[in-house]
């Protein structure tokens, strides 16, 4: 898209999924500032001239962002205000994908009524929920990362999403608010807390931590590692490898002992990879928590 192109479209956002299949189409330096501001503030605020007269132009939101690249990163302030969910690339993965995009072409089958029934009840119920616990976590969460100030509202978010989703069977409040449970925790934490670990760097992810980890193997043999050497003991191909090498480089648990350019890199152990270290609490430490506070209230009556 253009830089300005979310300012001056006519087409709504409130409410809606944005969808950027390619993350270099909004490198442009205003694109991605419209990108943050709905997804911190809900909405796009821009001050300009026409007809020398000043204008106020606002799109509001709130906007989802769905957003998939390459690259190995996008733009660092992009990065604390999304989820990034990293695709494997290994043989078997491959494999499935593969499997699945035969199975779509075999049949193409449309969404099932079920589904369009489901979105239009969940539009027309109260769509406010009440996450009763939310004190208790916010005590529980390993705070080390300042990131977690804006990843903290969405995990509370999804919390809230899939309370919505069972909201049958869920309780209300007197206001008609659903009562998010533990069970909604559990579920949210199941999806995210490997997520979330890898975006405070309190973890490091499979692919970077299984190619630091051959590195380290390959070394016994040799003072440094090739890209060919990586691709071979890894099982995957030299692109694939590339890309990794390039993370755990950024990350500096790799590092290219090569400085020449055009010369095939060296790859050589950099910094010593931290151990996994849990950011999001247990669902049961939750409940056990809420049970302590439960009674002291209880005794304090």
């Amino acid at each position: 898209m253009s830089p300005k192109a979310l300012v001056y479209s006519t087409e709504p956002l409130k409410h809606w999924m944005l969808v950027v299949r390619e993350a270099e189409g909004v490198k442009d330096s205003f694109a991605e500032y419209s990108l943050r501001s709905l997804l911190s503030e809900g909405c796009i605020k821009y001050q300009t001239v026409k007809n020398g007269n000043p204008v106020s132009l606002e799109k509001e939101g709130p906007t989802g962002l769905l957003m998939t690249t390459t690259a190995t990163h996008i733009h660092s302030e992009n990065e604390t205000r999304v989820l990034s969910i990293g695709v494997g690339d290994s043989p078997q993965l491959t494999r499935q994908i593969m499997q699945a995009q035969a199975r779509h072409q075999a049949s193409q089958a449309p969404l099932t009524p079920d589904w369009h029934a489901l979105q239009l009840w969940l539009a027309c119920r109260p769509n406010v929920v009440l996450v009763p616990f939310a004190n208790v976590l916010a005590d529980l969460v390993d705070a080390r990362a300042v990131r977690l100030r804006r990843d903290f509202p969405t995990i509370l978010s999804l919390i809230g999403a899939h309370a919505l989703l069972h909201q049958a069977t869920r309780q209300r409040a007197s206001d008609g608010a659903v009562v998010a449970t533990i069970d909604d925790y559990a579920a949210v934490r199941k999806l995210v807390r490997t997520i979330i670990a890898e975006g405070v760097e309190a973890t490091v992810s499979a692919t970077v931590r299984s190619t630091v980890d051959a590195v380290r193997t390959l070394s016994h043999s040799n003072r440094s590692v090739s890209l060919p050497d990586l691709a071979e003991e890894l099982h995957i191909d030299k692109s694939a490898v590339s890309r990794r090498v390039q993370r755990a480089r950024e990350l500096g648990y790799l590092r290219n002992a090569e400085a020449r350019n055009g010369v095939s890199a060296r790859i050589v152990l950099g910094e010593p990879m931290p151990e996994d270290v849990e950011i999001l609490p247990k669902a049961s430490a939750v409940a056990a928590r809420l049970t302590v506070a439960d009674q002291e209230g209880k005794h304090n009556q």
